[in-house]
């Protein structure tokens, strides 16, 4: 087995492609009950609970001249599932693993400062809700 490269990933939704130079948020968590045994103090018992699937997704991208992007509209909710893929090169170039999110609602949009003094980039940030992921193996 091969480690997965963390900068080699592809965004899709629906048939569009999307670049993004940043990507965090990609989890699921689990809350665990802790129950204590009834006449013995001594005892406690951890039982799982169920999985939250739900999270926020973080994105970066620089922003584009002109380009008509999805992610601007805040509170918009997108009608297709989120793919981010993955990709291995070594030994050949391949898929690796997937995560389909799906019930994407655009929370925040932010524009990095805007300084006169510096040469950088301009940087668009963008928070989108989901309410399921699920992950897959190539």
């Amino acid at each position: 087995m091969d480690p997965l490269a963390a900068y080699n990933f592809h965004v899709q939704i629906e048939k569009t492609e999307f670049g993004f130079s940043k990507i965090s948020g990609l989890q699921r968590t689990r809350e665990n009950f802790v129950y204590q045994e009834g006449g013995l103090n001594d005892r406690i018992h951890v039982l799982p609970g169920p999985v939250k699937s739900c999270g926020t997704l973080c994105l970066e991208r620089g922003a584009y001249f002109g380009e008509y992007f999805p992610f601007y509209l805040t509170g918009e909710r997108i009608g297709w599932p989120m793919r981010v893929e993955l990709w291995s090169f070594m030994p050949e170039y391949k898929l690796g693993k997937v995560y389909t999110l799906t019930g994407l609602v655009v929370k925040r949009w932010e524009a990095s400062e805007l300084d006169a003094l510096q040469n950088t980039l301009l940087i668009d940030r963008f928070e989108l809700d989901y309410e399921y992921i699920e992950i897959s193996q190539s």
